[in-house]
């Protein structure tokens, strides 16, 4: 492992025994049960429930009225775009074509154009991406083409790598903007029985030019951070002869040249939102916690107790949250209770959380507090 993270490992052992945290602060109530939480800088701007999506604005709730409750809502870098994508059912399916409708709002939810388009090879809708000037970003994960979309009209469109032929297998996309540029992680399936190839940091400009392609040193992505031009990724390569697996946490610059390495999963990435932590889920009982303005590293372990542990964030302080439920929990579906757990300090606030809807586990910070949108609430959990 090449890292300058590797010099110095700080480890941090908890004591065993969980002690309770805060009640939850509710800072926003709910009437129609959401499903999912749409957030920026730590404050929710949307929900969706099973009717309607919603758009909330200084704890003011206002219907979506023209779009329904089954349209994926994500934002620009900066929120200064929203990006509303409608995907048709299968027995709208017509002449092997599969459509889905990209709404582009800006921030006063104005309507500013609209994309429709449709994907063949086994239906699987594109990967999309908003930029913060508006320009959309429309990935084909089993063709690997990109498109770029601008005022609703096709401006640019690529080749991301060279395939054989239009086979089907599909790849695992991810798309960001950084301003004018559109960065993409794509995984290269293997085909016939063949490794995976490494995969792929691709780099466009928004006028589908100045590609630079480079390989980074795993097969099997797993998260992508961009935070305030820096970059991180976690992945894994995995050896079927052996059966062993290869876990990293990269940093990379924007042309894709690895700038440190730790060999660690990193199941889940989250970066706090002043830039100076990084913090990786290991396991379900191991945070690594990277130090980015001192380059350091420590590990927080703390007691299995038979929970999963998903929906980590992390503060300006360096502090981490997630989520814990038991193992069966999304099995047996018997009970909605789950807990916000606090590593480093072993305490813990108990909410409740429908299993149906996994977008709904996950925490958020402003940098100091830490949230969380459960069906009915948006609350504050303090330690």
């Amino acid at each position: 492992m090449s890292s300058k993270f590797k010099l110095l490992l700080l480890l941090t052992c908890l004591i065993p025994g969980i002690s309770q945290a805060a009640d939850p602060k509710p800072l926003i109530k709910l009437s129609d049960a959401a499903r999912r939480w749409v957030v920026h800088d730590g404050q929710p701007l949307y929900y969706s429930s099973g009717k309607a999506s919603y758009n909330v604005d200084s704890r003011f709730i206002r219907q979506l009225s023209n779009y329904n409750s089954d349209a994926l809502i994500s934002l620009s870098p900066n929120a200064d775009y929203r990006l509303l994508n409608l995907l048709q059912d299968m027995d709208q399916v017509k002449n092997d074509q599969r459509y889905s409708d990209y709404f582009i709002l800006n921030s006063n939810n104005e309507l500013v154009y609209k994309v429709s388009r449709g994907s063949g090879a086994d239906l699987k809708p594109h990967v999309a991406a908003i930029s913060d000037y508006g320009v959309l970003a429309l990935a084909d994960p089993v063709r690997a083409h990109i498109y770029f979309y601008q005022d609703g009209v096709l401006s640019a469109e690529g080749q991301l790598y060279e395939t054989e032929g239009d086979y089907s297998l599909e790849r695992k996309i991810h798309v960001q903007w950084v301003e004018d540029q559109c960065f993409v992680l794509l995984e290269r399936p293997g085909r016939d029985g063949r490794s995976a190839g490494n995969v792929l940091f691709i780099r466009i400009n928004e006028d589908g030019r100045g590609q630079i392609t480079t390989g980074l040193p795993f097969a099997y992505l797993q998260q992508f951070i961009i935070k305030d031009g820096r970059i991180f990724i976690s992945g894994y390569d995995y050896n079927p002869q052996t059966e062993q697996m290869q876990p990293q946490i990269i940093e990379v610059s924007t042309r894709g040249k690895v700038l440190w390495s730790n060999a660690h999963f990193g199941h889940e990435i989250a970066i706090s939102p002043n830039g100076e932590y990084l913090a990786a889920r290991s396991s379900h009982n191991l945070i690594q916690l990277f130090n980015l303005e001192h380059e350091k590293v420590s590990e927080i372990q703390f007691e299995h107790e038979n929970k999963v542990a998903l929906g980590l964030t992390v503060n300006d302080r360096g502090e981490t949250a997630v989520i814990r439920v038991p193992l069966d929990f999304f099995v047996k579906r018997t009970t909605h209770f789950a807990e916000v757990y606090f590593p480093t300090t072993n305490r813990s606030t108990d909410i409740q959380l429908d299993p149906r809807y996994h977008k709904l586990f996950q925490l958020y910070t402003d940098g100091d507090r830490f949230f969380i949108g459960t069906n009915y609430e948006w609350l504050e959990i303090s330690e």
